[in-house]
């Protein structure tokens, strides 16, 4: 009877650690505690956002040892640093790894940190883990011991591209290599790398026809200049990749200048994707479209049966904790990629670098498989594959961003297309 007991919770975590097969519930008394470093800005400017991608990280860490066995049979336990900045992250990195004698240490969400802190990392000779963080450099300067879970900026580009090529061309009656567009962009390396993934992709995988390419400060007071040689392009399609308060400033003077286009793409949680994007026009913010996590429409039951447990599971949680049926992105984002830590860890058994290396590269999950409708394929770099990291275009809607793409996996459906006049986007 023990020969069984065993065998049967055995085939279990092997199941899991694939991602394939049934989630099974947590066997009573995970042995020991495994221990791993949690990098998050929780004080300065970015303390809102670290905060929420930490509550992220907490709710998944409770749900794995609650419901899912732990990591490799053990308790996972947060050991924490506050990343207030790119020299206390590299600092807080090295104090996780030498005083704290933890192997692996995960996040710190922002482009302007995790450089730093994984570069601590791998002096320290530690596994760095990273589940947001979008800077394409990241994964680029070839330390074995760095992952990332999300797309990178390249990948934001990658799936816009994805979206006009395969869902608006089609809608606005044309084929990809008929469709004119523009790209306009604040010029950070977020703006950058987006912009010009997307301009690649979209001329040499689909002939799209570039009519127009401007960058910007961010702080700018006035696009009207811009707006001016946009409207002279003419363009079907703006592909827009804004911070902050210049989305709102371009749209405000895009109006102004009556300049219509047939659609308008972003990508990030910044800009267009920004919730202070519909707070500043209500029904006026119909029609643009930006690249998130998933939101208000996602059908659960279009995910292999594995990731729709934990997906539903990962969301009861996350309302239990806050209340709210919509997850915020960095919820969704940490706790994915945190999930995904686990099935590394339970393949690998270990964290030996170079095991738990090997462990990473075999995993090859198709998309549906993880939490967000994610799949699994990481390429020599340590990056997820674009195509597995599923994102899903979310529009404007009524005051409220919802998803729309890919269509099999949302009840909504993408409206003015094309936009139209301002007055009847309503």
């Amino acid at each position: 009877m023990r020969q069984v007991k065993w065998l049967v919770a055995g085939i279990g975590v092997v199941a899991m650690a694939l991602g394939v097969g049934v989630l099974v519930q947590a066997q009573p008394g995970l042995s020991g505690e495994y221990k791993i470093g949690v990098l998050e800005p929780v004080t300065g400017n970015l303390a809102a956002e670290g905060k929420r991608h930490l509550e992220g990280m907490e709710i998944m860490r409770d749900l794995i040892n609650e419901r899912f066995g732990g990591v490799m049979g053990k308790k996972l336990v947060f050991v924490t640093g506050d990343a207030v900045d790119p020299t206390v992250a590299a600092s807080e990195a090295t104090r996780l790894a030498t005083r704290e004698g933890v192997n692996i240490i995960t996040r710190t969400f922002s482009s302007t940190l995790c450089g730093a802190a994984s570069e601590a990392a791998s002096r320290q000779n530690v596994i760095y883990w990273e589940t947001s963080c979008v800077d394409p450099r990241l994964t680029r300067r070839g330390l074995k011991n760095v992952y990332r879970t999300e797309i990178d900026g390249t990948g934001f580009g990658w799936y816009n591209i994805e979206f006009i090529a395969k869902h608006l061309a089609h809608r606005l009656g044309k084929k990809p290599n008929e469709l004119k567009i523009a790209y306009l962009s604040e010029d950070s390396s977020y703006g950058q790398s987006v912009t010009e993934s997307a301009r690649q992709r979209a001329k040499q995988e689909f002939g799209m026809q570039e009519v127009a390419a401007e960058y910007y400060t961010f702080t700018t007071n006035d696009l009207t200049p811009v707006i001016l040689k946009l409207k002279n392009a003419n363009p079907d399609i703006l592909h827009h990749i804004a911070r902050d308060q210049d989305a709102i400033l371009f749209w405000r003077q895009a109006r102004e200048q009556n300049f219509d286009v047939k659609a308008v793409v972003h990508a990030g949680a910044t800009g267009y994707g920004n919730p202070g994007f519909g707070k500043a026009f209500g029904n006026d913010a119909n029609g643009p479209f930006a690249l998130l996590e998933p939101g208000p429409g996602l059908i659960i039951e279009k995910f292999r049966p594995e990731g729709q447990r934990v997906e539903r599971a990962f969301r009861e949680a996350v309302k239990a904790k806050t209340g709210s049926d919509v997850l915020a992105g960095g919820h969704q984002l940490a706790g994915g990629g945190l999930w995904v830590l686990k099935l590394a860890l339970d393949a690998a058994k270990t964290d030996d670098l170079d095991r738990f290396r090997a462990a990473v590269m075999s995993l090859d999950l198709p998309v549906g498989s993880a939490v967000n409708g994610w799949g699994v394929k990481f390429d020599e770099t340590g990056q997820n594959s674009n195509a597995r990291v599923q994102h899903y275009m979310l529009q404007w809607q009524n005051g409220s961003l919802v998803t729309v793409w890919p269509e099999e996996f949302t009840t909504n459906r993408a409206k003015w297309i094309p936009l139209g006049p301002w007055d009847q986007r309503k």
